[in-house]
């Protein structure tokens, strides 16, 4: 549905010269939801803006549904962009018109009459939720309500593509998942292909089919949710991972409680991944049996992703050496990640023991 090949903008100011994306590469498929995922500054709305031409690139190929958008005659290009529907933060709603009449609006020189443009706005409110507002004001409504508003307008010529660019920075969580959800149940019930930029990965997880993390205006990684969210290999999308799962800042806690330091000097701390099946079978249960450990679990979660079981567990194992290790090859043989602790706990336990010895020393 998108194909961007080699995309370069540079922008000129005056004697300062800026390259907001470089050499950026990306495939989008039909009906596909695809996140592009970075900080502020990163490039990824310049990216985005390229799609449908609003930001001609400098270098660089765009091909929309089988169309070379640089190749059309002006009269072209607005009858594709017609097919591009894009939502932003800010809504962008006319204030001094009715809901209707904004939704209305993309609808001028359609060659609809007057009762047909009445009847597509009202199936356009109905399927986001609004049919009672038509004659409000967005001054009424709330922010996830303008939100659907905005979506509604953006639907009105029957796209294939919605562009959503920070469409839910504004809002709270809670409205911030309604959108979500809405944005799926309309990917779903028209096949439309969406492309959402966002600097949250929480807003990525549970709607994304594929994701695209971006820095300093290049792609530094692409992958399925899944993979970016269990195998990231860049350390800018492990940020990003740790922003949505907050499992690393919850492991730091627990790893610096007092309990868990005196623990660890006569267990083996280790942290371990399960995906997939691997994440409802009773691993540890066999492990403790077969190689006769004591495991304490002290922190731990599931999620799905991608309908896919993903766990992270922190567990303390205590038993003789060798069979400590023969129960993480184990777990290793049934593809479950472990990762030793030891090495962040050593330099707590001696911070600990250096207060301790302070404290002492002064009694």
């Amino acid at each position: 549905m998108i194909e961007l090949r080699n995309i370069d903008v540079v922008f000129n100011n005056g004697e300062r010269v800026v390259t907001a994306v470089k050499d950026v590469s990306l495939t989008i498929n039909k009906g596909e939801i695809y996140g592009i995922v970075g900080y502020s500054g990163a490039g990824k709305s310049t990216l985005v803006r390229t799609i449908n031409l609003l930001q001609r690139p400098t270098k660089g190929t765009v091909t929309v549904n089988g169309l070379l958008m640089m190749d059309l005659r002006p009269r072209e290009l607005r009858d594709a962009r017609k097919k591009i529907g894009m939502i932003f933060q800010h809504f962008n709603l006319m204030e001094s018109r009715t809901i209707f009449e904004n939704v209305a609006y993309p609808l001028r020189g359609s060659g609809l009459n007057r009762q047909q443009i009445a009847q597509k706005v009202a199936e356009l409110l109905d399927l986001v939720g609004l049919k009672e507002k038509t004659d409000s004001y967005p001054s009424q409504l709330s922010g996830g309500q303008k939100q659907r508003v905005a979506i509604a307008r953006a639907l009105a010529n029957d796209p294939d593509i919605l562009l959503c660019d920070e469409a839910t920075s504004a809002l709270d969580p809670k409205t911030t998942s309604s959108i979500l959800d809405l944005l799926k149940e309309l990917n779903q019930k028209l096949n439309i292909t969406i492309v959402i930029i966002t600097h949250e990965m929480a807003v990525v997880k549970d709607l994304c089919d594929r994701v695209a993390v971006m820095g300093n205006g290049r792609v530094i990684e692409e992958d399925t949710i899944l993979n970016i969210f269990t195998n990231p290999q860049k350390e800018l999308t492990k940020e990003f991972i740790n922003t949505a799962t907050h499992f690393d800042q919850e492991l730091d806690t627990v790893l610096n409680h007092p309990s868990t330091l005196r623990l660890s000097r006569d267990y083996t701390m280790v942290r371990i991944k399960y995906i997939g099946e691997d994440a409802t079978v009773p691993l540890l249960s066999q492990v403790i049996t077969s190689f006769n450990l004591e495991i304490n679990v002290l922190y731990g979660h599931i999620e799905i992703i991608q309908n896919t079981p993903v766990g992270n567990l922190l567990v303390a194992m205590n038993g003789e050496p060798n069979q400590i290790q023969a129960g993480i090859h184990y777990l290793e043989e049934h593809d479950v990640k472990v990762e030793s602790m030891q090495s962040l706990l050593e330099p707590l336990v001696r911070k600990g023991q250096a207060v301790s010895n302070q404290g002492r020393g002064t009694n």
